[in-house]
């Protein structure tokens, strides 16, 4: 049993696996047992930001070269690490024997009390199949229109698939508290008027220099800078979800797997699906009606979709223009409160 988080973000580039290595230490020294499943599709990032680089990672446990407890490294200040790399792409076609390898093997590891998985940005299936079978996901965004708009994709694809559970936001690489602040709220009141899913304000990283020193030392900057107020910031976030853990029911991590598993069986079945009828004789099958009418409804779909990108646009269009005006060098970490809630009452107007 475990609580389960999975890290994600709409787009690369906003600091994601920086979050979730930095937390996991967090929680760590918090005195909790932690798991970090490095689960990018392809980019080693847990691996860049630490200077460690494995030779055998979850592949090697699906083709049944080596157990799950043979590839995790271990004790990696006070954190246990698995490296996905190319395994996290093989699970979209698991074999039914590769499949029950991956979840025995998870069902006779070991127990923590945090499993994080940082995921690769976007929706790509893999992605997207860890977030649904997760009670708890963290949006990694930035006050870039770009990232926002990008989040709210990711938030309209779980929409999609059915996803209930509020989505945590962290706001990245903040340089002004008004622009966060702004950011946040259209967000949010974009998301309750167009989906069903539900967005809460988890915590901010303030943008500092000693981040960036951090990653070219290949030392995760809670280590390297334990007073810097990016590290300030992780643990005000470790905190918080410290004192939610009492609304969160724990997770067995065979159970996770199945379920993930379960919806990549489901999204593979339905992409067949979507090709056969691609593939169909067309003599036989053609009705003037019914393509006039999927091109109308792909259409419609269209001009949603692109009504939606517009509206986030115009809501932070002025925030593009605002953040080269108020960027300073290095933020203060007097001006800020780590306690999202007050911040989120007008306490900074």
């Amino acid at each position: 049993m475990a609580r389960i988080i999975t890290i994600t973000s709409g787009k690369g580039g906003v600091g994601k696996t920086s979050i979730s290595l930095n937390l996991s230490l967090a929680l760590s020294a918090e005195g909790f047992k932690v798991c970090l499943l490095d689960a990018d599709l392809g980019l080693a990032n847990v691996s860049i930001l630490t200077g460690i680089y494995p030779e055998k990672n979850l592949e090697s446990v699906i083709e049944g070269q080596f157990s799950l407890n043979e590839i995790v490294i271990k004790d990696y200040q006070g954190i246990d690490i698995i490296p996905g790399s190319s395994g996290i792409q093989k699970i979209t076609n698991l074999t039914p024997a590769q499949t029950d390898i991956l979840i025995n093997e998870f069902l006779d590891f070991e127990n923590y009390d945090y499993f994080i998985f940082d995921t690769s940005a976007g929706i790509a299936p893999q992605v997207v199949s860890f977030c649904m079978a997760s009670h708890e996901i963290i949006l990694v965004v930035t006050c870039e229109p770009t990232s926002l708009t990008d989040a709210y994709s990711m938030l309209k694809v779980l929409s999609k698939h059915g996803y209930d559970c509020p989505v945590k936001i962290v706001l990245n690489q903040v340089k002004s508290g008004k622009i966060a602040k702004k950011a946040y709220v259209q967000l949010k009141e974009t998301v309750h008027r167009f989906l069903p899913i539900k967005v809460e304000f988890l915590g901010v990283v303030i943008s500092d220099k000693n981040v960036q020193i951090a990653v070219i030392s290949q030392t995760p900057f809670f280590l390297a800078f334990p007073d810097t107020i990016a590290s300030k910031c992780i643990k005000s976030i470790a905190e918080k979800l410290i004192q939610k853990a009492d609304r969160i029911g724990d997770i067995p991590l065979e159970f996770f797997w199945n379920k993930s598993l379960s919806f990549l069986t489901k999204y593979n079945r339905s992409d067949q699906s979507s090709v056969l009828q691609k593939n169909l004789n067309p003599k036989e099958n053609f009705d003037p009606k019914e393509v006039l009418s999927r091109i109308e409804s792909s259409l419609s779909t269209l001009v949603e979709e692109v009504d939606d990108i517009k509206q986030l646009l115009e809501n932070f269009e002025f925030i593009a223009n605002k953040s080269k005006k108020e960027s300073p060098e290095h933020a203060d970490s007097k001006q800020y409160s780590l306690d999202f809630e007050s911040w989120l009452k007008n306490k900074y107007k």
